[in-house]
């Protein structure tokens, strides 16, 4: 469980500022008249998951629709933004959420990722190197350093790039495909990143491709199987309308790693989210109310019993080739 001293309220109020310029970044895409995005910026697609045609749209927020799969329940953006669309969208993106997590003073990150490192070296205890995908400012990059591991990182923001780069970091302002390493990597990893890439298959079984024999893979990601996802739903912070394009669930995610042969080794759920379950069900703005108990819904569920059950907000999951 990852513990703080901060409110709910003071948690997010850090954070609103990254999700007011990420939406101010969304505007230029949208139709003024519908509220969705231009279509020549987007293309419709089929499940990401098992490549299912039917679908439900579940709603619209922020100039984009999600929609779940009516074969495997996978919820993700349809239409999604083309490939040159996404890459100039990232290219010129904000910084904010690397100095979020630079000016992390509570600790927060700190502890997921020295979380992330701990389940890592569990299974995969030789490991030497190791390759962050969506490096942001390196600070995960900086933690694997102080372990004595060699780091290297892809980060295609510009300004975050060079900031790695200054940092004395191995890393490559360009798109993992395009890329070819001198190296392969015990771990690869991919914080709060996964979500964020349309084809997930190709690049599971690309970063399949970089690994060493025992190598492993680590992503978290946002979990649509999440409560806060379900009770918030549109109000929930996951859904951004641009960038998550692929919310997967404990059962996709594992249907989508069977598909690239690849074996699930561990899967848990962190952050539990309640305080902003616990601010909705009080009729108040869910990441800005008034209450300080982050550690149970009343009557309904406590934070441990949350997590035993894969309903934390964010899935943690590593894989590794099927032998």
């Amino acid at each position: 469980m990852i513990k703080t001293t901060q409110t709910v309220k003071e948690l997010h109020e850090k954070r609103m500022k990254m999700w007011d310029e990420s939406i101010e970044n969304h505007k230029k895409y949208i139709d003024s008249s519908t509220g969705l995005f231009l279509d020549k910026f987007t293309k419709i697609r089929t499940c990401p998951v098992c490549d299912g045609k039917s679908y439900t749209s579940i709603f619209s927020k922020e100039g984009g629709t999600y929609v779940k799969c009516q074969d495997c329940t996978m919820v993700y953006l349809n239409p999604v933004f083309t490939d040159e669309a996404i890459i100039d969208y990232y290219q010129t993106n904000h910084t904010e959420q690397s100095e979020v997590v630079e000016s992390d003073t509570d600790n927060f990150y700190t502890v997921i990722y020295n979380g992330g490192l701990q389940a890592i070296k569990q299974n995969n205890p030789n490991i030497s190197n190791i390759l962050d995908i969506g490096c942001s400012s390196g600070t995960f990059l900086d933690l694997a350093k102080e372990q004595n591991l060699s780091t290297y990182g892809v980060e295609l923001n510009k300004a975050e790039f060079e900031f790695v780069k200054k940092k004395g970091h191995t890393v490559f302002n360009e798109l993992l495909e395009n890329l070819s390493f001198d190296t392969k990597f015990d771990a690869i990893t991919m914080w709060d990143v996964f979500e964020h890439i349309v084809d997930g298959e190709f690049y599971l079984n690309t970063m399949k491709n970089l690994l060493t024999e025992n190598g492993v893979i680590f992503l978290q990601i946002p979990s649509s199987d999440s409560l806060a996802a379900k009770i918030l739903q549109e109000h929930c912070n996951m859904y951004d309308g641009l960038e998550h394009v692929n919310l997967y669930g404990v059962k996709t995610i594992k249907q989508l790693a069977n598909r690239c042969d690849l074996e699930v080794l561990n899967l848990k759920t962190v952050i539990s989210e309640i305080g902003i379950i616990n601010n909705f069900l009080s009729y108040e703005n869910p990441y800005l109310g008034n209450t300080t108990n982050k550690e149970f819904i009343p009557n309904i569920i406590d934070e441990e019993k949350l997590h035993e059950t894969l309903q934390g907000y964010k899935l943690q999951v590593i894989l590794r080739k099927r032998k």
